[in-house]
């Protein structure tokens, strides 16, 4: 599983830079303004969350599941950053940044549910 999950982190970034960066068109096929910041204000709630109760748990066992869980909210909000500025037109993206975005999101919490499930199993 780590070998697997270490070759997912190294190959993802590596495919999204070998695409083609496409001009942004306006296309009103992503969701609205208002549920992007919703979602941007609660991922940005739950890495507050994660960060608290990481200090709590600071040194146990739990410590580096939710230390992933952090970086999962982190990459959600990094995403959501990036939907933004893409929209006012601030700054190119390729159209398979953020579905590689999410996969990395969605990889640091299936490792953060089995590194949990592992330690209190």
């Amino acid at each position: 599983m780590k070998y697997l999950f270490t070759f997912l982190l190294a190959a993802l970034p590596g495919v999204a830079a070998a695409q083609d960066i496409e001009t942004p068109v306006a296309v009103n096929s992503t969701p609205p303004l208002l549920l992007t910041i919703v979602v941007l204000a609660s991922a940005v709630a739950c890495v507050v969350f994660c960060i608290q109760v990481l200090m709590l748990v600071r040194g146990g066992q739990l410590s580096r599941s939710w230390l992933v869980f952090t970086i999962g909210f982190g990459v959600l909000a990094l995403s959501q950053i990036i939907v933004i500025l893409v929209g006012f037109g601030v700054i190119p993206a390729n159209r398979y940044l953020m579905p590689v975005l999410m996969m990395l999101m969605s990889a640091f919490f299936a490792y953060g549910l089995y590194d949990t499930k592992r330690v209190l199993g």
